[in-house]
């Protein structure tokens, strides 16, 4: 049986709301959200949909501890009430509605004040944006591609002479990547509160040689470095030494990473 047809009797692709990763905490928060929204309207229980770890990850493919981590981000932003049976050895899950919308509302007003100071920009820089987007095979979350045209004007020239055509730029959103990458760690390994130029660029020829440049890909790298790397980059050596993400999006680590010899 060859990758393709492995893959149709795997069954169907489960759905998620990309843009939730943002207000959600984390991309696996919006998986599991998702997931869970999707069985409360069939829940049998006031208490709301009753699901075990395995189920779940059979479901969304996270891990226990990646559930613990989604859970608890969800629980903390109010979206989820969490209810443990001790005695049945069940817990249930339920989706706070009212407080999602209030979750989302005030991302939504959030981005809203975040696009009018973009808009009080002095008018010396108008940037300009069309954009379209590529979305991988399995969930759909998406890199982002624009094409970005920056009009500058001055006093010798005019935006209505520049006849440049747009240039193309790929542009991610590398405060996802930064989530992901934190979502994977957890505690185990440092994280990251800022995305520089140079972790950017790291980034971005990472990409180039993942086999496909999706981010699902590269938030994948993360998650497998975690669960498979030896010992030793968590800190079981001499020096007490730990991988970090500048370490971990290195091309020569991941090379060495896919190829066994790390």
């Amino acid at each position: 049986m060859n990758a393709t047809d492995y893959m149709r009797a795997m069954g169907k692709p489960i759905a998620y709301y990309p843009k939730l990763a943002k207000p959600l905490g984390s991309v696996s928060s919006a998986i599991l959200f998702s997931q869970l929204f999707y069985w409360q309207d069939k829940a049998t229980s006031d208490l709301g949909v009753y699901k075990t770890r395995d189920e779940l990850e059979a479901e969304t493919g996270l891990s226990h501890n990646e559930q613990r981590t989604a859970v608890k981000k969800l629980c903390e932003k109010g979206v989820l009430i969490v209810t443990e049976k001790r005695l049945e050895h069940k817990t249930f899950y339920k989706i706070d509605n009212e407080k999602v919308n209030q979750v989302l509302s005030d991302f939504a007003s959030s981005m809203i004040t975040s696009s009018r100071d973009i808009k009080s920009i002095p008018p010396e820089l108008d940037i300009v944006d069309v954009g379209t987007t590529t979305k991988s095979s399995s969930l759909d979350q998406e890199i982002t591609t624009k094409n970005t045209t920056e009009i500058t004007t001055n006093n010798n020239t005019s935006s209505c002479d520049d006849k440049s055509k747009p240039e193309k730029t790929d542009v991610i959103d590398f405060d996802l990547v930064m989530d992901a990458y934190n979502d994977a760690v957890e505690n185990r390994l440092p994280k990251v509160s800022k995305m520089t130029t140079a972790r950017k660029n790291a980034v971005k020829k990472l990409l180039k040689e993942l086999e496909q440049p999706t981010f699902q890909n590269l938030a994948g790298y993360f998650y497998d470095f975690v669960d498979n790397a030896k010992p030793f980059y968590f800190g079981e050596n001499d020096r007490g030494w730990r991988a970090d993400f500048d370490y971990i999006v290195r091309l020569t680590t991941y090379l060495k990473f896919i190829e066994g010899s790390l």
